[in-house]
């Protein structure tokens, strides 16, 4: 596309990268994986980030812009068990982080032991392999950009959205840049408007809950033919308590970014109007409590 472009990578370790041996709740929770990168945007030392985008916050500093791009990988979760054709029961030991997933598998398994885990996949596979648990849970989209679902096929079982439902903008890549007319320019073609729109209604939803990425709250936007469907989740720790919501609306790809937006509130007032907000405020207290004897 553009053949006469010089292209250098730099790679930037994040907070998140570097503290493995502490749950993203205790050392940050929003923004661990962007700091470090969004500062070298500012000094000018990158031009384009790279982000997983449900790793990001759902603000940016205004003078940063983020080009979403496509197709969308596969949203949904697997898990990975440490011998072939087990499936998941109340009797594993399950390795994550992530309270999103804590949640929805304490909803099937109340009495399940989750373990937690950090660091890259393969990072998390050695761990595995080691014996340190029965399964671990990830993100399928993460295991098809490393090429591995070929070589654990026997061992992965992907998660159904009604089991699982994924964190806002799983599965999307972002591109962050400086805010400069040239730069939008270059990179508009890689935009693609339904990721743009889709993630745009789950991350709003998240946003006008008031919800980090570190509290376990799900979402997932899909268009289907000429509509544009939302759900969204709010789950308690203990996953016996949850409020799911959704609504729809007409989409091309024509459709303003703030519609996909407004469809985010709309199902986010929904979820808070059926007790969402209980919930989030007891994560909230409990996670302050935690922070404290940190």
């Amino acid at each position: 596309m553009w053949p006469h472009l010089e292209i250098t990578i730099e790679q930037i370790h994040t907070t998140g990268d570097r503290v493995t041996d502490k749950p993203l709740s205790q050392i940050g929770g929003d923004g661990v994986f962007v700091t470090e990168i969004e500062h070298a945007l500012h000094e000018k030392r990158i031009d384009i980030a790279v982000h997983s985008l449900k790793d990001l916050p759902t603000m940016q500093p205004e003078d940063l812009h983020l080009v979403i791009t496509g197709p969308r990988e596969d949203v949904r979760d697997v898990f990975v068990s440490n011998e072939p054709g087990v499936q998941l029961n109340a009797t594993m030991r399950v390795g994550t982080c992530s309270l999103r997933r804590m949640a929805q598998i304490r909803a099937m398994y109340p009495d399940v032991q989750i373990l937690p885990i950090r660091g890259n996949v393969d990072t998390r596979l050695r761990k595995l392999v080691a014996g340190e648990y029965d399964c671990i849970l990830l993100a399928a989209a993460g295991l098809h950009r490393l090429d591995m679902q070929e070589h654990l096929a026997d061992r992965i079982t992907y998660l159904p959205l009604e089991t699982m439902m994924p964190a806002p903008g799983q599965g999307a890549l972002a591109l962050e840049i400086r805010n400069e007319p040239e730069m939008c320019e270059l990179l508009l073609p890689l935009n693609d408007p339904a990721v743009q729109t889709t993630t745009a209604a789950e991350r709003m939803f998240m946003r006008r809950l008031g919800a980090g990425c570190y509290l376990p709250v799900a979402a997932h936007a899909h268009v289907q033919g000429e509509t544009l469907i939302l759900h969204g989740l709010v789950i308690s720790l203990d996953g016996q308590h949850l409020v799911r919501a959704q609504q729809n609306m007409a989409w091309t790809v024509d459709t303003a970014l703030e519609q996909a937006e407004q469809l985010g509130i709309a199902v986010a007032e929904q979820a808070l109007a059926q007790g969402a907000a209980g919930i989030i405020n007891a994560l909230n207290a409990g996670r302050e409590q935690e922070q404290q004897y940190a």
